[in-house]
């Protein structure tokens, strides 16, 4: 089997240059087009070393890893340390990912399947494994970074807050819920929803026992336990609608004062808010258990 190096320089130009524009992509770096061809084309003249007996020390890891380094250096122009290592961190994992999923579809469509050997027949087998590989890999890498970005999204709005009520403290993650509009129909205050078993420690005996006998929507016992409360605590009838849910009521009360942690520092809040309690998970995936209305942040 002949190998021309010419095809073999403009593949590896294209898969160089794949590879670096899809870390421009997770690494979210500025630059362009012909600094990305530059690098790539870098990194393809290296592997014509294989041609050049007399040049066989350059396989050298420290060789390699330097060649990596130059790409990404004139790929990306990196101003910080953390920046560069960011950008090299994507360049391996997309190139690993690349070189795995050729590997992987190699192995799945080649009929005769053996551990020990793994070469490609002719430039048309290593064309398609190439093309499948990439394409395949990108598709995956694609659903991670959707992922990972939509998790860091929610991340971002979430925050810890602390609910007051007769000297007991309830500790919950909200979740900081633009979509939240919930206000106290007749005060018209804004309602913070948690959940019951994120409260159930400032609850006196006789909600909880409301809510774990599943009582919260029986008025009858509603009333007995307002009857019972007094003025220790100042309940809240809300209506709500949701999907599936056109005549929701949640019991809420108002807190001694609320505490949230934000960026620049705690705000305290001891006016005009409701908190809702929910009966049930907000989030399936536990990951807070309070929604916080955007209104009490300004």
């Amino acid at each position: 089997m002949y190998v021309y190096a010419e095809y073999l320089l403009i593949e590896n130009i294209i898969i160089n240059f794949i590879i670096l524009y899809v870390t421009k992509r997770i690494a979210r770096t500025k630059t362009s087009k012909l600094r990305l061809f530059i690098a790539a084309l870098i990194g393809s003249t290296y592997t014509l070393v294989s041609f050049f007996p007399s040049l066989q020390f350059m396989g050298k890891f420290i060789i390699k890893f330097s060649v990596s380094i130059l790409m990404i250096i004139v790929a990306f122009n990196p101003e910080k340390l953390n920046q560069f290592f960011k950008q090299l961190s994507a360049f391996y994992m997309v190139a690993f990912a690349f070189a795995g999923a050729i590997i992987g579809i190699f192995y799945i469509l080649n009929n005769n399947f053996n551990l020990t050997r793994f070469s490609f027949r002719n430039s048309d087998e290593l064309i398609k494994f190439l093309i499948i590989g990439i394409g395949v890999a990108i598709l995956l890498i694609r659903y991670i970074l959707k992922f990972h970005q939509n998790k860091i999204s929610k991340e971002n709005f979430l925050t810890n807050i602390i609910i007051s009520l007769n000297d007991k403290e309830a500790r919950l993650i909200a979740l900081i819920d633009t979509g939240n509009s919930l206000k106290e129909p007749i005060s018209q205050q804004p309602v913070i929803i948690a959940e019951y078993n994120a409260l159930e420690c400032i609850l006196p005996e006789t909600m909880r026992s409301m809510y774990l006998n599943k009582k919260e929507l029986d008025l009858n016992f509603m009333a007995k336990v307002m009857d019972e409360i007094g003025d220790d605590i100042k309940l809240r009838l809300i209506p709500f609608k949701s999907i599936g849910n056109e005549n929701g009521i949640l019991v809420g009360f108002k807190p001694d004062s609320i505490k949230v942690n934000l960026d620049n520092g705690t705000k305290r809040l001891t006016e005009d808010i409701i908190v809702a309690i929910y009966n049930d998970k907000l989030a399936t995936d536990e990951e807070y258990n309070g929604l916080l209305h955007p209104e009490i942040l300004g």
